[in-house]
C-alpha cells in the first residue's frame, strides 16, 4: 500500500515541480521581452528623435523602467544608487517615500554624503506615485509626444513620424504587457488548499513509512526514512524556491543583472547617438565659417 502511495505522492510532488518551473520559465521569458522591447525603444530613439536632450529622457527613462520593475516586483522601492545617473532630482521626489516622522526628527547625523543628499531629497514635497513602471512609461510616452509635437511645428502636421509613432508604440504595448505578466505571477500563487493537502498528505506518509518498512530493513529503517524524507522535503523545497521567480534568492531569477545588462546596452546606444550628434556639429561648424 505503501508503494502505490508513493507513486501518488511522486506525481503530486512531480506536478507542483513543474508547475513552479513553469512560473519560473514564464516569468524568464517576460523578462527576455522587457529586454528586447528596451533596446527597440533605445535604438528607435537614438536613430529618429531629433533632439539630443530628448533622447537622453526618453533612454533613460527606459532604463529606469527596467529598475522599477525589479524593485517594484520584490515590493521595494528603487535605490537611489540604482537610479542617480538616470533621473531628475524631482523625479526621484516621486519616486521616495517621505519619512513618516516629524521634520525635526528626522536623522541627519552621521550620514553619508550620499545618505545626506537622499534626506535632502525626501524632504522636499512632492507627490509619491506608487506604480513606478508606468510613471516610467509616461515619462517615455511623453517624451515621444513632445518629439511628435515638435516634428508638427516644423515639418507639418501632415508629417508627424506616424510609422515611426506606430513601432514605438508597439514596443512600449510590449513593455506594459511583461509588466502585467510579470505581475500576474507575483500576484497568484498556487492554491493554499493544493498545497496544504499535498503536505499533509506528504507528512501522513513519512510518519508511517517507518512502519511499513521495519520488519524487512530492520536496523536500515532509521537511514532508509531519513534519506527518502530527505528527498522529497527538498523535492517540495525546490517548488517553494522557483514558484516566486522575482526575489534575491540564487534561485531567482537574476533580476539585478538583467537590469544592468539592460542599463549597459541602452547606455551604449546613448553614447553613440552623443557621438553622432558631435561629428554633425563638427562638420557643421567649419562649413559656417
Amino acid at each position: 500500500a505503501h508503494n502505490t502511495l508513493l507513486g501518488l505522492l511522486s506525481l503530486l510532488l512531480a506536478f507542483r515541480t513543474s508547475q513552479a518551473y513553469d512560473r519560473w520559465w514564464e516569468a524568464r521569458k517576460l523578462w527576455g521581452q522587457i529586454v528586447n522591447s528596451t533596446r527597440n525603444i533605445a535604438s528607435n530613439a537614438a536613430i529618429f528623435m531629433t533632439s539630443l536632450e530628448r533622447k537622453r529622457d526618453v533612454i533613460k527613462a527606459t532604463i529606469c523602467f527596467a529598475w522599477c520593475t525589479k524593485a517594484s516586483l520584490r515590493g521595494v522601492r528603487p535605490t537611489a544608487d540604482e537610479l542617480r545617473e538616470l533621473t531628475t532630482d524631482e523625479m526621484r521626489r516621486n519616486m521616495v517615500r517621505p519619512y513618516p516622522g516629524p521634520p525635526e526628527r528626522r536623522p541627519t547625523l552621521h550620514l553619508t554624503e550620499k545618505e545626506a543628499y537622499d534626506e535632502m531629497i525626501k524632504s522636499s514635497p512632492a507627490e509619491t506615485f506608487e506604480h513606478l513602471p508606468m510613471m516610467m512609461i509616461d515619462e517615455i510616452k511623453s517624451g515621444i509626444r513632445d518629439e511628435l509635437e515638435q516634428h508638427a511645428i516644423e515639418k507639418g502636421a501632415s508629417e508627424t513620424h506616424e510609422g515611426w509613432k506606430i513601432v514605438l508604440g508597439a514596443d512600449i504595448k510590449a513593455l506594459v504587457d511583461a509588466l502585467g505578466g510579470c505581475e500576474r505571477i507575483q500576484k497568484t500563487p498556487m492554491p493554499f488548499g493544493y498545497l496544504a493537502q499535498q503536505r499533509i498528505f506528504m507528512l501522513l506518509w513519512l510518519v508511517t513509512y517507518p512502519l511499513a518498512i521495519a520488519s524487512a530493513y530492520k536496523w536500515w529503517t532509521i537511514p532508509v526514512t531519513a534519506g527518502v524524507s530527505f528527498i522529497m522535503l527538498k523535492v517540495d523545497a525546490i517548488g517553494v524556491e522557483i514558484e516566486h521567480p522575482f526575489g534575491a534568492s540564487p534561485h531567482d531569477l537574476p533580476l539585478e543583472h538583467i537590469c544592468i545588462t539592460i542599463e549597459k546596452n541602452l547606455l551604449e546606444i546613448l553614447r553613440r547617438a552623443e557621438s553622432r550628434e558631435l561629428r554633425l556639429l563638427e562638420d557643421i561648424t567649419p562649413a559656417r565659417r
